[in-house]
């Protein structure tokens, strides 16, 4: 027997589609507008991290970590070897330490920064199965984690991990509707993410994964993301830059485009 669909239900979903479509639209002209920026200072910044008062950023070619005067981009300090990473990717401040990750080594490490340098804390392995370690955050209680996909495991999308600070066991696991998730900043409200290939910026809600709120991100590959508590920060490694962005106090839309695609597909 062939499906049918009434007409009125077709109208009121493709009218549904239509408000999603022009909702997310808007979103993506209002969020993101940017307040200002700064070249950074390496190529191919990865990770950022807001300290209450100082931005850092590690840079994936060379190990290179920077802590920077977020008025201006003046580099205040800089290291590299010492245990960091080779190929850092996010980068986590929970207050007393930092965190960051490696991309080949697949490996989440915590930093302690003092007035005297930076101390390697501890090393742990990222969680199985996982894709490639890109994105950290710290909520106040947990440690958050993005990994890309990973077909040769399985892994068609992007993974989001909460995990325990002291031991990274993981608490809860999300199987994100986009692939290629980038660093993770937190607001108080959601997780600020984006994706590396595609040029979008997004919010996550974290209970269920979904994502939020997306807008266009001022160069075509973001990286790093940090919350300083009025304004969005984010890197991108094509343009070799950081950018605050003003993403207002309230998203302006509770659409997203997972929810268009959902309702476009029938779903």
């Amino acid at each position: 027997m062939v499906k049918r669909f009434s007409k009125p239900k077709v109208i009121v979903g493709l009218f549904l589609l239509v408000a999603l479509a022009a909702a997310a639209l808007h979103a993506q002209a209002t969020l993101g507008k940017r307040v200002r920026g700064f070249p950074s200072p390496g190529d191919k910044p990865e990770g950022l991290a807001f300290d209450g008062q100082f931005l850092w950023c590690n840079n994936f070619n060379g190990g290179s970590l920077h802590k920077l005067d977020p008025a201006d981009g003046h580099v205040i300090a800089h290291y590299q070897g010492l245990g960091l990473p080779a190929n850092p990717e996010g980068l986590a401040w929970d207050g007393e330490h930092l965190w960051t990750c490696d991309w080949h080594a697949g490996i989440i490490v915590k930093v302690l920064p003092t007035d005297e340098g930076i101390q390697v804390v501890e090393s742990y392995p990222k969680p199985e199965p996982s894709g490639p370690n890109v994105g950290l955050e710290w909520d106040g209680t947990s440690l958050w984690l993005s990994c890309w996909p990973d077909v040769s495991k399985g892994l068609e999308f992007g993974q989001l991990f909460r995990l325990d600070p002291s031991t990274l066991a993981v608490q809860q696991m999300h199987t994100l509707p986009v692939h290629f998730i980038e660093d993770l900043a937190w607001d108080g409200r959601y997780l600020w993410s984006c994706d590396w290939l595609n040029g979008i910026g997004f919010a996550i809600e974290p209970a269920t994964g979904d994502t939020l709120h997306t807008y266009q991100t001022p160069g075509p590959n973001p990286v790093g993301s940090a919350w300083d508590g009025t304004l969005l920060w984010i890197t991108d490694t094509d343009r070799d830059s950081i950018w605050a962005l003003d993403i207002g106090t309230t998203p302006v839309s509770e659409s997203s485009w997972s929810q268009v695609k959902r309702l476009f597909r029938g779903r």
